[in-house]
């Protein structure tokens, strides 16, 4: 049982917030200075520059009060000589109106418990205030960086937020049963290109003087919960996003928010299974826990739910993380149908694999023992590259380490039909700012040029389909997959793109013009998970081990048909769905 734990901001609507988080503790946006003195009566200020100011500020999220987006709360803060934000001496305040040709803010003055008072022009900043609504609660954004200003007791806000969970979840806490978190959000990185992460006046997006200090800040915070709270606590956090949390080793595991994302329910899975696969080789927690959960937001998706949760449950199988479905949601197959008999797969007899028999590689092997003309394929120029039994080893040379590399690939035609990319991939010199032998991942991603374009679909739906991710480390090769679908095309071409310089290998590399088909064999069945866009038979006995007998789910009382397969032979996997058989 995990608390579903906001990791990223805290509700404002409360007042004990504030007896808790001093103005220091939050993120704020690019500012600007007054004009004229400001009296402690007065509620309309011209500025030198009102441009950061907005009446759109907060978008308004899972609640509808009427309107989409509210307008910034703003700090008034005295500075000191050398223009250090002088913490004590502040004033909260919420815009009204915004004059900007004349760059003047109309504001209502003294909020969330703070006392209107005098500012002097010549020694004022005026600060946005970062934040978002959910739940009809203003949410402002923890300033989980390294150089989170610190409180009159030397606590910064992650010091603080973990206090608060040692009075929950501490001896006589409402929550000393509860077995850990799962954090409905926490970032490894700023996801958003206005945050002044450093309290300078200067948009900084999380770094200061070229370190990440975003990044850093959050593993901090991370790793004092894990030291608080020891190897006995669960810690998880959403992974949907390909920046969203990276801390393995520290975390217990991700939370998938829905089968690929919380508005898609197939695109994106070639990220699902990486990410899920990383974690279940790398992580060195005590307890691996990940999950899967059965949120379906697209319209689209919702037309064919049933299969879809069906699929989520069964790439959980093969993958061997959990799946949670949503409350009074009835999936047979859970219990396997008639069996009424939770666990009823047992365990799995081996790792999950991908269905290829009989089908050629378009790279003819090349790849596997990184022939020298198929490297010759790839744009490495400006590189340093070079290979070593059997695996390519690139290195970027550009002099900002944390630029991202872009490296343009082989050129593949395809007549039609769907591409499967199967590789192995490692990393070398690890992320910058990131202490040597962490188990933090870097992004390698893929994207073909050249793909037609996918119909318009909900929720911007048909952009997902391209620029799939995947992660790799420096403890070891990850086995990764990209699958693309309906590819057809003559000139298409595959880049890849890292994250970050550093050396990274590749090797095993294969691409399949074919759909992908996933299994996983148990002790009492066989789960097989298709997610092309169409129905396909399978031989059971090219997939199966050794020569055993299946039949179907019995998933309805009133379901009277023969279930046996004969002879195992061809069984029909319908179009993103799954096949969960019994062993007879």
């Amino acid at each position: 049982m995990l608390v579903h734990l906001n990791g990223e901001g805290r509700s404002v609507n409360d007042e004990a917030t504030f007896k808790l988080y001093f103005p220091g503790h939050w993120v704020y946006e690019k500012g600007s200075i007054p004009m004229h003195n400001i009296s402690k009566n007065q509620n309309k200020i011209i500025l030198n520059d009102a441009s950061p100011f907005s009446l759109k500020a907060y978008t308004v999220h899972g609640k509808d009060i009427g309107i989409d987006f509210k307008p910034h709360d703003i700090l008034l803060v005295k500075l000191d000589e050398n223009g250090n934000r002088i913490w004590d001496q502040y004033e909260f305040a919420s815009i009204i109106n915004i004059n900007h040709e004349t760059n003047q803010i109309e504001i209502k003055r003294g909020q969330y418990g703070s006392e209107p008072r005098d500012f002097s022009h010549n020694n004022t900043y005026i600060a946005p205030i970062a934040g978002d609504i959910w739940a009809g609660n203003l949410m402002y954004y923890y300033n989980l960086s390294s150089s989170c200003p610190k409180d009159k007791n030397g606590q910064s806000a992650a010091d603080v937020f973990v206090d608060e969970m040692k009075d929950w979840f501490g001896k006589g806490g409402v929550l000393e049963k509860i077995n850990g978190i799962g954090f409905d959000v926490n970032y490894f990185e700023v996801k958003h290109s206005t945050w002044d992460c450093d309290n300078d006046g200067i948009i900084d997006n999380g770094y200061k003087k070229g370190k990440n200090i975003w990044r850093e800040g959050d593993i901090q915070f991370l790793q004092k919960i894990r030291n608080t709270f020891g190897p006995e606590f669960i810690i998880t956090a959403d992974g949907w996003n390909d920046n969203m949390q990276k801390a393995v080793g520290i975390l217990n595991g991700m939370e998938t928010e829905g089968l690929c994302r919380w508005n898609d329910g197939y695109r994106q899975i070639s990220r699902t299974i990486n990410q899920h696969t990383y974690w279940n080789l790398h992580n060195s927690t005590k307890y691996k826990f990940s999950y899967i959960t059965s949120k379906l937001r697209n319209p689209e998706d919702q037309k064919i739910a049933t299969q879809l949760r069906r699929m989520g449950l069964g790439l959980s199988s093969c993958l061997g993380v959990s799946y949670s479905p949503s409350p009074n949601l009835v999936i047979p197959e859970i219990l396997g149908g008639r069996l009424n008999q939770p666990n009823w797969l047992g365990q799995p007899l081996g790792p999950m694999k991908y269905i290829l028999d009989g089908q050629e590689d378009m790279l003819k092997g090349k790849g596997l023992t990184m022939d020298y003309k198929l490297v010759e394929k790839f744009d490495l120029k400006e590189k340093v590259t070079f290979t070593e039994n059997k695996q390519l080893i690139i290195k970027g040379s550009s002099e900002n380490q944390r630029e991202a590399m872009t490296i343009p690939g082989p050129e593949l035609k395809v007549a039609s039909g769907d591409l499967l990319i199967l590789f192995e991939a490692k990393d070398i010199d690890g992320l910058a700012d990131i202490e040597n032998g962490s188990l933090v991942p870097r992004k390698i991603n893929i994207k073909i040029e050249g793909l037609p374009e996918y119909p318009i679909e909900p929720m911007r739906g048909h952009l997902l389909y391209n620029n799939l991710a995947g992660f790799m480390g420096v403890n070891g090769y990850t086995p990764l997959m990209f699958y693309f679908r309906n590819v057809s095309g003559s000139d298409l071409k595959i880049i890849l793109e890292v994250e970050e310089q550093g050396a990274f290998a590749i090797r095993n590399l294969q691409i399949f013009n074919s759909p992908c088909l996933i299994s996983r064999e148990f002790e009492n069945g066989l789960v097989v998970v298709n997610p092309s866009f169409e129905s396909i038979n399978i031989d059971l006995n090219q997939v199966v081990s050794k020569e055993l007998n299946y039949k179907k789910l019995d998933t309805s009382l009133e379901n009277k048909k023969d279930l046996k397969i004969k002879d195992n032979t061809s069984v029909k996997v319908s179009a993103l769905d799954a096949l969960f058989l019994l062993k007879t």
